[in-house]
């Protein structure tokens, strides 16, 4: 007796098993040696049944939503132009000159 999830794999990635009818699928499970009730729940897509037999858990998702960047580059940009002043010399103002 295979793996269930291995079968599962091998269904997902042959194009032949995915479009397979149900009397060829049904003999591609019995050639890979499911349980009964496993071969009876994927003919039939019974998902709850699927899920109980092959112990899954239910899909949980969790998200996380991230600190906003706009207040970080903002700090960061501060500090190269902090840096940029301190890499130039002051400049001293250049002398009145009137035109007469």
């Amino acid at each position: 007796m295979r793996d269930p999830i291995t079968v599962l794999e091998t269904i997902g990635a042959d194009a032949n098993l995915m479009r397979a009818t149900a009397a060829q699928l049904s003999e591609s499970l019995q050639d890979f040696g499911l349980a009964p009730a496993l071969r009876m729940a994927l003919l039939e897509g019974d998902l709850p049944t699927l899920r109980e037999t092959l112990r899954a858990p239910d899909v949980v998702c969790c998200l996380i939503d991230p600190a906003e960047e706009e207040d970080e580059e903002e700090d960061e940009e501060g500090e190269d132009e902090e840096d940029e002043d301190e890499s130039v010399p002051a400049r001293k103002p250049l002398p009145h000159v009137s035109a007469r």
